[in-house]
């Protein structure tokens, strides 16, 4: 199985409509052969004494795939290329991290 966790920015006064995008994203994923999980988290403060502070302008994915084949499919799904045209331009900036369980 293939984990993605990735961490986006969100620019300035666009989190409600990045939102509103992701919310009509996310079921067309799930419903993608192969996809474990696909959720995105917004950060809350917690009793954890390691927890990065809290970052109002920023989201977290958190992927699972059945297999790195499913992940390319998934890369190379119209729906990613429309949400990213989409979604791209709200961010301003991005990263991932991709492993398998031990």
């Amino acid at each position: 199985m293939i984990h993605v966790v990735v961490t986006f920015t969100i620019k300035d006064g666009m989190m409600d409509k990045y939102l509103e995008g992701i919310k009509k994203l996310r079921p067309l994923v799930l419903a993608e052969k192969g996809c474990v999980e696909y959720t995105y988290i917004r950060e809350t403060k917690s009793p954890l004494s390691i927890q990065e502070p809290v970052q109002d302008n920023r989201l977290t994915l958190v992927e699972k795939w059945e297999s790195p084949e499913a992940l390319e499919t998934h890369l190379k799904s119209p729906h990613m290329a429309e949400y990213t045209k989409l979604l791209g331009p709200m961010r301003s900036g991005s990263s991932a991290r991709v492993g398998e369980a031990v």
